[in-house]
């Protein structure tokens, strides 16, 4: 049995499953259960919107939703890109939106005599976690994902410098956001990804002979199934994309254009995924951007082959010319002729590549940086 520390959390981010079925942000449903496996007291401050409680209990895990306008208005979140509202005429709710989850989660902080409140991304979530923090006497840790540095433009980032400084840990999910987050703020940030959900995901089992090309993921120009649907039009292969997004129908009528066989299943329960994954010889990561890379991450667990791009934490999972093959983003030749050189025998390598992203072990590193962040509580710079 673990004797290390538990504390009681309070984990902050601009959106969160709404159930156990929802495929809207699932790894940190999966995050928090670790937390709370591992004997955490966790709560979870999200957004609310239309037809969601203020607060309910997902497979163990306390969910405080949050008010921030009229229903009509409280479409911020919940649409996976909420980077890119905030910039368009939604901007108008957005400091009600800060200052809503700031008095939410200063409010639940006090109530339930929190220890530290965690972060996930630095705007706008960890700079109300580092503001909560000061006002409520709790140690602040900030975790860094995809969108952080992309969102870290021009005038932000003295903004992202300020927050990162100030927290009692920084954490990131690859070696490429800590890299960004050491160099904005001049402190060590370390590497802990999101945990592999082993519970969904099938036994690894040998791939079909003739199974499809796999791609996972919100349909979005930065996932680039534009640059896989031309690839796989060169060789003649088979694509089934799993997930949905406002690029569906200009992925459609590519398709047409290059003479691709294009299969959208849509979007599907994370609880349904491991299926998918059965299903397919390979599976391809064509992100021009990433974060972690989860859907690579999850495929080498299922035994898959990976074809990906050298972004984010996927040179991290997949060993390249082992358990499958890396290529550069946007690059249509260079992605057709990995998935003609790949052996779907390669994915039997990929679980040894991922067994250190346990629900467990993450907890333990997640652990770790609490104990960090707490012995830093008080200290303004966050040293």
């Amino acid at each position: 049995m673990s004797t290390a520390p538990t504390h009681r959390v309070l984990v902050c981010a601009t959106g969160f499953p709404r159930s156990v079925d929802d495929a809207h942000k699932p790894f940190l449903l999966d995050h928090a259960r670790a937390l709370v496996d591992a004997g955490h007291e966790v709560t979870v401050v999200c957004p609310g919107a239309a037809g969601l409680p203020g607060r309910e209990v997902i497979d163990g895990v306390d969910v405080v939703r949050f008010r921030y306008a009229p229903r009509v208005l409280e479409t911020l979140a919940y649409d996976g890109a909420m980077y890119r509202r905030v910039v368009g005429p939604h901007v108008v709710v957005v400091p009600l939106f800060v200052l809503s989850f700031l008095a939410t989660v200063v409010f639940a902080a006090r109530r339930r005599r929190v220890d530290v409140i965690h972060a996930h991304w630095w705007a706008p979530t960890g700079i109300v976690a580092v503001v909560a923090a000061t006002l409520t006497g709790a140690a602040s840790v900030i975790h860094l994902h995809g969108s952080d540095a992309t969102i870290a433009r021009g005038p932000l980032v003295p903004l992202a410098r300020w927050t990162l400084g100030r927290a009692g840990a920084v954490l990131a999910v690859s070696d490429e956001l800590a890299a960004w987050g050491s160099a904005v703020s001049g402190r060590p940030v370390e590497v802990v990804p999101m945990p592999l959900p082993l519970g969904r995901l099938p036994v690894p089992t040998p791939p079909p002979d003739h199974g499809p090309v796999l791609g996972v993921g919100r349909l979005l120009p930065e996932k680039g199934f534009d640059v896989l649907i031309r690839a796989v039009a060169q060789v003649g292969r088979p694509v089934v994309l799993v997930g949905e997004g406002p690029e569906r129908t200009a992925l459609q009528v590519l398709a047409v254009e290059v003479g691709a066989d294009l299969t959208l299943v849509g979007q599907v329960a994370p609880g349904e995924l491991g299926e998918w994954y059965r299903r397919a010889s390979v599976v391809a990561v064509p992100s021009r951007r990433e974060g972690f890379g989860l859907v690579a991450a999850e495929a080498a667990a299922a035994g898959r082959a990976v074809v990906g791009t050298r972004v984010g934490g996927i040179p991290g999972v997949v060993d390249d010319g082992v358990s499958g093959i890396l290529v550069p983003p946007d690059d249509v030749a260079a992605l057709a002729d990995a998935l003609t050189r790949v052996d779907s025998a390669m994915g039997s390598r990929g679980p040894a590549q991922v067994e250190h992203l346990g629900p467990a072990r993450h907890a333990l590193a997640v652990g770790a940086a609490y104990e960090r962040a707490l012995s830093r509580r008080g200290d303004p710079a966050g040293r």
